[in-house]
């Protein structure tokens, strides 16, 4: 009867509650079956955040050039505009006698400021060329620090110091502005750098994408300098120069968020939007889970999405899902969310989410084989953590909104379903 009670209370003990701890499992008789379990929230989830600013400044590989606003009543707007610099500009001609210094401009004539625009990809993101295009150029040159963007916003309330208005059906292709020769001749002559600032306006909303030199097809200055009757024609890519330190190089060209989508609501992570955000999710998995004798054999992870009243349930994009390759010992969640990479790096696939960002719905992530990839390279290889970005990071102000794990409602929660069978054996040796 002692024996009979024993097994009993085993087999009872044996109801999954893998959050509680990871020792029943191991007891189980019934070495076989397979096993069900839901964690919420906590139970699973270490750390999730929403991490802002991406790409970082002076990373992207597109400048975005946009002016729209969103809302039923159109009070919510998005403003994007280009900073362009060209700290070092052609100034002289090279002598044809080498041993004679190089002979200064005298002269310039005919400047101009090329931007190359990138077409967009009209299957993940929305035409916001609708209308006629005025670009405007402003000069954005003052005494801050490379890094001082408050000092650079504040030039854009000025007047601009050139323009361009340019019909719907030609905004491709490269677009020059034509710019005042004299203003051109001051820096050249001098030596001096310019600095440029470039915004768009249009009777509707408008968005304009151009090259950097992080992506290739940066922006030029083109004019022609004189030596006496001698003509050559100059073209200067965007370029940086610190006076204080090595070349920022980055920062040759970059965009700058005038204006803003709003900061999610309590319990609500983003991603997307201007400035684009991340979605950092680490898991603490539990042991059972990752020892090398319990097989996974499904793992859903259901994230609530909250409809984002900003947009129009006919607009949608695609949600991605990164692998976080930092090492456990990092803390810092905003370096870890950069490094990542697409789980085929690991041999694993997660198809993306593609969906509306205005409609509340359910979207489920299969991580069976995340999991499998971490418990093969071990806990001390990398954080066990996932990134989840906009398809068009940084290029489009849609923004997908999910309900965190400290949102008001638990059903709301994140939650991991795991399918697995768990470890043979009938006890502890």
């Amino acid at each position: 009867m002692a024996l009979f009670a024993g097994a009993v209370l085993v087999i009872a003990g044996c109801q999954e509650n893998l959050a509680g701890g990871a020792a029943c499992p191991s007891l189980c008789p019934d070495t076989l079956s397979l096993r069900d379990t839901v964690l919420v929230a906590r139970e699973v989830v270490d750390t999730d955040a929403t991490i802002l600013g991406m790409p970082p400044l002076g990373t992207e590989s597109q400048v975005l050039l946009a002016d729209y606003r969103r809302g039923a009543a159109h009070d919510q707007r998005i403003r994007t505009v280009g900073v362009l610099r060209f700290d070092s500009l052609q100034r002289a001609f090279a002598d044809t006698d080498t041993t004679k210094p190089p002979k200064y401009f005298d002269r310039v004539d005919s400047a101009g400021l090329v931007l190359r625009l990138i077409t967009s990809d009209t299957v993940t993101d929305t035409a916001f060329v609708k209308d006629t295009v005025s670009f405007l150029v402003y000069d954005v040159d003052g005494p801050g620090s490379d890094f001082d963007t408050a000092a650079v916003r504040a030039r854009f309330s000025g007047t601009p110091i050139a323009s361009r208005k340019v019909p719907k059906d030609s905004v491709h292709g490269s677009i020059r502005i034509p710019l005042d020769s004299g203003f051109m001749a001051q820096h050249v002559r001098s030596g001096t750098r310019i600095r440029l600032g470039v915004a768009v306006e249009s009777p509707q909303d408008v968005q304009v994408r151009i090259g950097s030199n992080e992506g290739g097809n940066a922006s030029t200055l083109a004019y022609f300098g004189f030596v006496d009757t001698t003509k050559l024609s100059a073209t200067v890519v965007a370029n940086t120069r610190s006076a204080s330190g090595p070349t920022v190089s980055s920062l040759a060209d970059y965009t700058l968020v005038l204006d803003g989508s709003p900061p999610p609501a309590p319990g609500v992570l983003a991603a997307g939007g201007i400035p684009s955000s991340r979605i950092f999710l680490r898991f603490d998995l539990p042991q059972v889970l990752v020892d090398s004798a319990t097989t996974v054999v499904r793992a859903n992870l259901e994230l609530h999405q909250v409809a984002n009243p900003l947009f129009p349930s006919s607009d949608s994009l695609s949600l991605l899902t990164r692998v976080v390759r930092a090492k456990p010992d990092l803390s810092d969640i905003t370096k870890a969310s950069l490094l990542i990479a697409d789980p085929s790096a690991l041999g694993v696939r997660v198809p993306p989410i593609t969906a509306s960002p205005a409609v509340a719905r359910v979207d489920t992530l299969p991580l069976v084989g995340l999991m499998l990839a971490w418990k093969a390279e071990g806990p001390t290889a990398a954080q066990r953590a996932i990134v989840l970005q906009s398809s068009a990071e940084g290029l489009d102000p849609r923004q997908y909104l999910i309900y965190s794990s400290s949102a008001s409602e638990d059903s709301l929660r994140p939650r991991l379903h795991i399918s697995y069978i768990p470890r043979s054996g009938f006890g502890l040796p």
